[in-house]
């Protein structure tokens, strides 16, 4: 008798046992007022549904300690070996799996041919245990060699794989987080399906991986409805990470200049730009200028200079400066601060007018600043600017000659790449 064949000869069972208590149940109060019927009914009822519930949590708690004895059996068994594996100074980072076998005290003749892990449960147990090892207990430098051959040893990227395929929605954020933990290859026909996946969660970690290992052409994923309707701070962290990898990896960069003529979201622009700041794209500057001169957002306009700036594209100086009046005042510091950076000697006076004219104290001294780290002859201009000073704006020169301030005054590097737990681990 096949499996279907007796799951419905039990359900048979208890549906008939079930209904010939139930009737006979029914007959007994049927000559009863309604109210206690009623109450037997809920009483019935109630006393079905405390058994489920008492059922149910002795299942969990066997669950549970089922897990619990295969963590400690699992982590007594490989724990320590795969510590000494992934991050012992005195451990090669090119193992071989005989090599690996012995670090973890096994018996080879037992060993090669055979499962370590014989079940789900051990196999899902094994992988968050190198997972935390990775996330949580050991953020730092490891062996990706190493940690590769242990998980064609314990034959983890096909269990993972198949919870990405197969598993529900759960299962797959944890399969595609632990594929990208340890650095394991996804195949793209896995990504594609994922893409489609109706988990806002489950698309984002497949755009993320393709934009870590896809190509040029496969990087269209991010200009869709979706990703511009769901953006946020936390894919700036986790793109900027990706582009990182593929860059490692001696994979070509896209160009996130051309990106940012493709959305209409100044948030995701912002973010493009901030990102040609942290991989240096000093060769796409000039495609930023048509953009520079359409959008009147002014926080885009703010990251377009800053980036002009530290990316030392000099001939930006007198686009900057020509748009310079016309600008609120956060967006004149930001201008000010990228043409200090360009240090070319031709727009010192900006900083002089600004000081001069403004009536906003944070721009009058952002451009004190900018003349002193502006050079001698900005220094030298400060100096000028100091001996004529009136007495109401002798405060603003106090910080130039303070010890504790004065560490403050050099222009601020701008931070331009988020620390994520997974950079730990290479």
């Amino acid at each position: 008798m096949d499996t279907i064949s007796l799951l419905t000869y039990y359900l048979k069972l208890i549906w008939a046992y079930g209904s010939y208590y139930m009737w006979n149940l029914y007959n007994l109060f049927r000559d009863y007022p309604f109210e206690v019927r009623l109450s037997a009914f809920l009483t019935c009822l109630w006393l079905i549904m405390i058994i489920v519930v008492i059922c149910e949590i002795g299942r969990q708690t066997l669950i549970k300690e089922r897990r619990k004895n295969t963590r400690k059996n699992i982590y007594k068994k490989y724990g320590e070996g795969i510590k000494r594996i992934l991050w012992d100074s005195d451990i090669s980072d090119d193992l071989s799996q005989s090599e690996m076998i012995s670090i973890m005290g096994l018996d080879q003749r037992q060993v090669i041919g055979k499962r370590l892990l014989n079940n789900f449960l051990e196999k899902q147990v094994f992988c968050r245990m190198v997972y935390d090892l990775i996330i949580h207990d050991y953020m730092r430098e490891g062996r990706n060699k190493n940690l590769h051959q242990l998980m064609d040893l314990f034959v983890i990227q096909k269990f993972l794989e198949d919870d990405v395929n197969y598993g529900n929605n759960w299962n797959k954020v944890s399969a595609i987080s632990m594929l990208r933990a340890f650095k394991l290859y996804i195949s793209p026909w896995v990504i594609n399906k994922l893409l489609e996946n109706k988990s806002k969660r489950i698309r984002r970690l497949a755009m993320y991986s393709t934009v870590r290992a896809g190509s040029e052409t496969d990087l269209d994923v991010f200009e869709t409805d979706f990703y511009e309707k769901n953006n946020c701070i936390y894919d700036e962290i986790m793109i900027g990470y990706e582009l990182q990898r593929r860059k490692k990896n001696g994979m070509q960069l896209p160009n996130l200049a051309l990106w940012t003529t493709r959305f209409n979201s100044p948030d995701i622009k912002c973010m493009l730009v901030r990102m040609m700041r942290r991989f240096e794209q000093r060769e796409f500057c000039p495609q930023l200028r048509p953009l520079f001169d359409a959008t009147h957002h002014k926080k885009l306009v703010e990251e377009i200079c800053r980036t002009w700036g530290y990316l030392q594209y000099k001939d930006s100086e007198d686009t900057m400066s020509e748009a310079f009046t016309l600008q609120s005042d956060d967006t004149k510091v930001a201008i000010m601060h990228a043409i200090a950076r360009l240090r070319s000697g031709k727009n010192m006076k900006l900083f002089t007018y600004s000081y001069e004219n403004s009536s906003n104290p944070h721009v009058r001294f952002e451009a004190l600043r900018c003349l002193y780290n502006y050079g001698r002859e900005g220094r030298q201009k400060l100096k000028e600017l100091e001996l004529n000073a009136e007495e109401k704006d002798k405060k603003f020169f106090a910080f130039f000659h303070n010890p504790i301030t004065l560490s403050k005054i050099p222009l601020d590097e701008l931070q331009i790449y988020h620390q994520t737990i997974e950079t730990s681990f290479y």
